[in-house]
């Protein structure tokens, strides 16, 4: 397990120490221990066209993701200032504390986790034109929690982790526009997938009662489902820097297919794949 992730695991373990130890069974980071079973599935139908913002219709006929530990907490989602939260009476006033005072520490796109409420730690690999799968159960504390932390494993485990060839997502379809017909592979290493702070994750997603809806109150033992939108992935691909004829396009394979890697079509796809927005998180009894 890597640093990153094993002080997640300790901040969790501290969590719990403190929920056990609660007299009054009360909601947030002095609640009661509870089960969590988790589940992945995938909202895109990933075979079918999906018309990208640059006009491109993407279709993909094979795809893979590494899966990591899955971590949630009481801070607000990178994006929560657009989307309505629910918050207990101390989030709201330290929230609008910030808002006032014009903390240094407060500014669009910042991560503030807050306390951690949950986990589920049991990597895997997914595929994406798949059923959904379950995961190991995770744990958690009883309360109020509004973001989620996704992250890879590298290098990958489970049985299709072959078929990621030592990636951390592969993916390989068709994008056509008029008479353009291209197939590619798109894929990535953990190394190209890092945020800021250098960690293979993907910090401040939102987690609710429904997947991009924020703000839930985990009560009692219930399902967290980890809701995949890969077509977040594609939005903003040109593949036009990959199209026949222009300069400096990559070699195509014996099969016609082009390998994107290294292009600007390639970083509109990492770009895609670092969006919290294509990894929702909800909770249900």
């Amino acid at each position: 397990m890597s640093n990153w992730s094993r002080a997640g695991t300790t901040v969790l373990v501290g969590v719990l120490v403190t929920a056990c130890s609660s007299s009054d069974g009360s909601s947030g980071t002095t609640g009661k221990t509870i089960t969590l079973k988790t589940n992945v599935s995938i909202q895109d139908v990933l075979s079918q066209p999906k018309i990208n913002a640059k006009g491109w219709s993407v279709v993909i006929s094979q795809g893979y993701l590494s899966v990591g530990p899955l971590y949630y907490f009481t801070g607000d989602p990178v994006l929560s200032r657009l989307t309505p939260v629910r918050r207990t009476r101390q989030s709201a006033l330290a929230w609008l504390g910030d808002v006032l005072v014009g903390s240094a520490h407060a500014h669009p796109g910042h991560y503030i986790e807050g306390a951690a409420m949950g986990q589920t730690l049991g990597p895997t690999t997914i595929d994406l034109l798949g059923a959904g799968i379950a995961l190991a159960d995770g744990t958690g504390v009883s309360g109020l929690t509004n973001s989620a932390k996704f992250t890879w494993q590298d290098p990958a485990t489970g049985n299709l982790a072959p078929l990621l060839q030592g990636h951390v997502v592969w993916t390989q379809g068709t994008a056509t526009k008029g008479d353009i017909v291209i197939p590619f592979i798109a894929k990535a290493d953990a190394a190209e997938v890092v945020d800021g702070d250098q960690k293979v994750e993907v910090a401040g997603c939102s987690f609710g009662v429904a997947p991009g809806q924020v703000g839930v109150d985990m009560d009692s033992d219930g399902t967290v489902t980890l809701t995949l939108v890969p077509s977040v992935w594609f939005d903003q691909v040109d593949f036009s820097y990959v199209a026949p004829g222009t300069a400096g396009t990559p070699a195509v394979d014996s099969n016609g297919v082009v390998d994107i890697a290294g292009t600007l079509a390639w970083e509109g796809f990492v770009r895609g794949v670092k969006k919290g927005t294509a990894y929702l998180f909800s909770y249900a009894k």
